[in-house]
């Protein structure tokens, strides 16, 4: 390659790509020769891409330098300046401050046996449906769903919709065609106005749930936000561990099956076999969200000037050997694993311990249910969501 000229990159130009999509021999390569690396987007812009555990983590931790507000790419071309994920400094600090007392470690605990009784449920359904059955369709969608609804305490007959809201607010961003930021402008403004309507409710007759909670509490955060992070709790609520069930019974029925029968031994490995497939699996159709250059800066000796465009591959930096101990092994019982999934400074995610606990209750109900449990078709193709995250738009399994 041409000294100085930016690389291909490395997703290529997919938005929908599968965890089966192997692109860490790329991620490896520029970890070791250009971890810093000038690339080239599908949209012709030219980023840079952070692949070292060290310097992706410099650069989710200072915010005030690597600043999302600051972010002007093609790939945020839909972004609303007042999303949780896209503010900094005081305004991203007053939103989390309404959410977070209901995404601690200690409250997803205290849900841990009502997640793992709904988890049940929905796999004795499946076992009643009879096989093959759908495992998107009758577990990885309705256990997130049912479990964010309770938090916002949103009825089960008003959930139809959230399926279809969260496919358009997700679908491809760069290059979309008009039809295309139509149909996703639609769906944000009808999950706006059902949002709008349930925080009028509560502020009404606020109860001791999240919508309750943004409607009534306290702290300098406009109404209108308000509405925008009500919609994005509910999105992001159940898409990101929708994705993360199937991802994680998809690769280890598939490309791992001697550990899924180690956990059908061993259930107690589940804890740790979480966080390992949140490491090994990527959680991002490309490299998350940009980042802006806010002044001259450096990062791995490499000068960054400001208005640099900068994106992290966490993806890359959970496979970094400078961090983990053969990081091309799917160790089910990997421990300490400070994976950088669910983020790191800041903009870490708040929802991170009730994800947890739900892929947890997943896995355990499937092993104990279902120990057996296969693809209905091992030489069917798995068939993909085209969107922003990386999930299956159907698993079909047996288990006799």
């Amino acid at each position: 390659m041409r000294v100085g000229s930016p690389h291909p990159y490395p997703f290529g130009g997919g938005y929908g790509n599968c965890p089966g999509l192997d692109v860490h021999p790329h991620y490896a390569w520029l970890r070791e020769n250009d971890p810093v690396a000038r690339i080239r987007t599908p949209e012709g812009e030219e980023p840079l891409l952070v692949t070292r555990y060290r310097d992706v983590c410099r650069v989710l931790a200072r915010p005030s330098v690597f600043s999302r507000e600051a972010a002007t790419t093609a790939a945020d071309g839909l972004r609303d300046q007042r999303f949780l994920t896209d503010i900094e400094g005081a305004a991203h600090a007053a939103q989390r401050a309404l959410i977070q007392p209901f995404f601690t470690r200690a409250r997803a605990e205290a849900l841990r046996a009502r997640i793992a009784f709904i988890a049940g449920e929905f796999v004795a359904g499946m076992a009643s449906l009879g096989e093959p059955a759908d495992l998107v369709r009758d577990l990885a969608v309705p256990l997130p769903v049912a479990v964010i609804c309770e938090i916002l305490d949103i009825p089960a007959d008003e959930r139809t919709r959230f399926g279809d809201w969260a496919a358009a607010m997700l679908s491809p961003r760069p290059g979309a065609s008009d039809a295309e930021r139509a149909s996703v402008a639609a769906a944000m403004d009808e999950l706006g106005r059902y949002m709008a309507g349930k925080l009028a409710e509560r502020a009404a007759e606020p109860g001791p749930d999240l919508l309750s909670a943004l409607a009534v509490g306290a702290g300098p955060v406009p109404a209108e936000d308000r509405v925008t992070l009500a919609a994005a709790m509910l999105i992001a609520g159940f898409e990101t561990t929708t994705n993360m069930i199937g991802n994680m019974v998809h690769t280890l029925l598939r490309f791992h099956p001697g550990l899924w029968d180690a956990l059908v031994r061993d259930p107690g490995l589940v804890p740790t076999a979480v966080d390992e497939l949140l490491r090994w699996i990527p959680s991002d159709a490309r490299d998350g969200m940009a980042r802006g250059a806010t002044a001259d800066t450096s990062i791995g000796g490499v000068t960054v000037a400001a208005g640099t465009s900068v994106l992290v591959a966490r993806g890359a930096a959970n496979r970094d050997p400078d961090r983990f101990p053969d990081p091309e092994r799917l160790d089910l019982a990997r421990t300490p694993n400070p994976h950088l999934t669910f983020g790191h400074g800041p903009h870490r995610c708040p929802g991170e311990h009730l994800a947890r606990v739900e892929l947890e209750a997943a896995l355990w109900a499937l092993t104990e249910r279902f120990p057996r449990l296969r693809p209905a078709d091992p030489d069917a193709a798995p068939r993909w969501k085209r969107s922003t995250m990386p999930g299956l738009a159907e698993l079909p399994v047996r288990w006799s």
